[in-house]
């Protein structure tokens, strides 16, 4: 009998070991097999045109090696249709920032790009400066960009590359036992996570829901690409990038509540802007819906940070955003506690909204 409790004892030891029984998590919430993580070519695709464009964000020229082969291969192309109808598009309906990504993530890949649900009257939550119109015109100039510049080629060609990146953002991620946060946070998990390198994003990284035709919803996390290794690869430090990935998947919880319902939101959302829009433009942050939703993702960030890093690193978070340009992001982290404290009032983020509203406000009043 002794024999046999020290083989289940054995058995139990090696099971832990190898990951099969964690004593003290649950493997289910562990990133690596909750999240895929990979490149995506309609993203690049997307992305190589608004480089192209120049519209102010894709040519930061943070991961130069790989933008030089970029401009190396599709440098020729600038006076491409995709080319003058983006960079048009910026000027003329603020296709900039977001909005490109917004798009890419509800495309297949390239060169057909098509749409994974029907894009003629987008959805309540997509970017609201897209137009099933504008839509149309530019899928069209896109493909013909693919096809022309044997776009899947170039990417196809790369694929040992990406695994790089991947690889490096997949090891700040191991064992990083979020996904059950969002869950206890915000009150239900979606149906799937993805999270996409931007390879030519740069500094830039966004949040977007997807909801698919089946009705499942998608929360894409998309980050950009920085700090090259020795093979030119994207680094990810744990320090930057954690709260960065929190930050972008609570866009996806988030931005659904504010941009359909613009009866609500919308002139509070403008009058925040009003009130900031110098350094807001900066960001790219120009329209009623993005400041709104910046600031209360980057409120439910701090929550995180408090949570899991102590108050001092969310102390240090408060300020960094108060020099960022959202000078009333401390009352908003305090308010939030009345969320968390109140589940049974406030089972999910959407029925704290109202008292999200009041506190604003409140702010602009004073």
């Amino acid at each position: 009998m002794k024999n046999y409790l020290k083989i289940i004892a054995v058995m139990v030891l090696c099971y832990q070991l190898i990951g099969c029984i964690s004593p003290d998590k649950d493997p289910s919430a562990d990133m690596d097999d909750q999240i895929l993580i990979e490149i995506n070519p309609a993203i690049e695709l997307i992305s190589t045109i608004h480089y192209l464009a120049g519209t102010g964000q894709y040519d930061e020229m943070l991961l130069p090696d790989h933008l030089a082969k970029v401009e190396n291969y599709f440098g020729h192309l600038r006076d491409h249709p995709a080319v003058v109808f983006s960079k048009e598009s910026n000027i003329l309906f603020d296709i900039n920032g977001s909005a490109p990504m917004a798009l890419a993530v509800y495309l297949g890949p390239p060169p057909l790009l098509q749409p994974r649900i029907d894009l003629s009257t987008p959805p309540d939550d997509f970017d609201p400066r897209w137009t099933s119109t504008l839509i149309n015109d530019f899928l069209e100039k896109a493909r013909a960009f693919a096809i022309e510049s044997n776009f899947m080629d170039f990417f196809n060609h790369h694929q040992d590359f990406h695994g790089l990146a991947v690889n490096n953002l997949k090891k700040m991620l191991h064992k990083e036992y979020i996904y059950q946060w969002y869950h206890d946070f915000f009150g239900y998990y979606p149906d799937h996570f993805k999270l996409y390198i931007g390879l030519l994003n740069g500094s830039c990284n966004y949040g977007f829901p997807v909801t698919l035709q089946n009705g499942e919803k998608e929360f894409v996390s998309l980050l950009g690409a920085r700090w090259p290794d020795k093979n030119g690869a994207p680094i990810y430090r744990k320090d930057w990038f954690l709260p960065v990935v929190i930050h972008e998947y609570c866009h996806s919880y988030i931005n659904p509540l504010t941009i359909s319902k613009p009866e609500e939101f919308m002139e509070l959302g403008e009058a925040l802007l009003n009130g900031h829009r110098n350094k807001m433009v900066e960001h790219g942050y120009n329209v009623w819906n993005v400041i709104l939703n910046e600031y209360i993702v980057r409120a439910c960030t701090i929550r995180f940070i408090a949570q899991n890093e102590g108050k001092r690193k969310a102390r240090q978070r408060i300020q960094y955003d108060e020099k960022e340009g959202f000078p009333a992001i401390g009352g908003l982290v305090k308010l939030l506690d009345e969320y968390e404290e109140n589940r049974s009032e406030y089972p999910g983020i959407e029925s704290f909204l109202p008292q999200v509203k009041k506190y604003f406000e409140s702010y602009l009043a004073d």
